[in-house]
């Protein structure tokens, strides 16, 4: 479902800003709302997030890529479409079963950062990956955690250090 004070108007707009992107990298809720469409967040198969990514560059974007995705048990990660090449990628990892808010927020971020840092596309989410499950792991670590959030700020070094800066 939407978050509170968000719409279906808002979730159309989005799709169309989205058209203007040259990557758009939501989870399965939001491209189900931006596509008009049911939301299958358990019940799919890989024809049928390939399906979905094809609708989401039809949309206008170059590349899309759906986080959360996953086709086992114990891991999860993210499938995209480059609709140019028309080629598909994805990357997986261990499943770390806990939610935290704003985690899509610190994917997105990070990998925009990479690709700002010249790693190509493919690399940069990668990237991401990685430091977002590193987040959630040093969050979990912390017996005095709050449940609202990932304590990124703890991830950095790592970050820095992946991507040549220290």
């Amino acid at each position: 479902k939407l978050y509170p004070g968000f719409t279906p108007e808002f979730a159309q707009a989005m799709a169309k800003l989205c058209a203007k992107a040259d990557v758009v990298v939501p989870n399965l809720t939001e491209a189900a709302f931006m596509l008009n469409e049911p939301c299958r967040l358990k019940d799919y198969d890989e024809d049928y997030i390939k399906s979905t990514l094809k609708k989401l560059t039809a949309l206008g974007a170059k590349c899309a890529v759906l986080t959360g995705v996953s086709f086992e048990p114990g891991k999860v990660g993210f499938m995209g479409y480059d609709s140019v090449k028309d080629e598909f990628f994805s990357y997986y990892h261990e499943l770390v079963d806990t939610v935290f808010h704003g985690t899509g927020d610190v994917f997105a971020s990070t990998a925009v950062g990479a690709l700002m840092r010249g790693k190509d596309l493919g690399e940069a989410l990668k990237i991401a990956a990685d430091y977002t499950v590193d987040c959630i792991m040093k969050t979990i670590a912390d017996p005095d955690h709050e449940t609202y959030g990932v304590e990124f700020e703890k991830a950095i070094p790592g970050l820095l250090k992946v991507l040549g800066d220290c």
